[in-house]
C-alpha cells in the first residue's frame, strides 16, 4: 500500500509532507496496529483528527466537534458583551487572539 502511495504522488508531482500526515481509522473489526508510511516515514495513528475545521472522532458522532464550536461561540458572545465600541479591525484581531 506504501509503495502505491509512494508511486502516484511522485507520478502526480503531489508533494506529501509525512511529518504532517496521520492515519484514522473508521469502522468495525479494524486492526489499529497496522502501520502506514509515506517515503520510509511512519505514520501517526491518532484516534481524532481535524480537516477543514471539522473534528472526526472513531464513532463519528461530532461531539467533540460541537464542544469546540460552544467554546468558540462563547468566547464571541464574551468579546461583544464587553467590547462593544470597538473598531471591527480590534474586535478580528481580539477574536483570533
Amino acid at each position: 500500500m506504501a509503495r502505491y502511495a509512494n508511486a502516484w504522488s511522485d507520478k502526480w508531482l503531489f508533494k506529501l509532507n509525512a511529518s504532517k500526515c496521520k492515519t484514522v481509522f473508521y469502522g468495525r473489526n479494524i486492526d489499529h496496529g497496522y502501520k502506514y508510511s509515506l517515503h520510509s516515514a511512519e505514520l501517526e495513528n491518532t484516534p481524532t483528527i481535524k480537516d477543514l475545521s471539522v473534528i472526526f472522532d472513531p464513532e463519528l458522532s461530532f461531539s467533540q466537534h460541537c464542544k469546540e464550536k460552544i467554546k468558540a461561540y462563547a468566547m464571541l458572545g464574551i468579546i461583544k458583551r464587553n467590547f462593544i465600541y470597538l473598531s471591527e479591525e480590534a474586535f478580528v484581531s481580539l477574536y483570533k487572539t
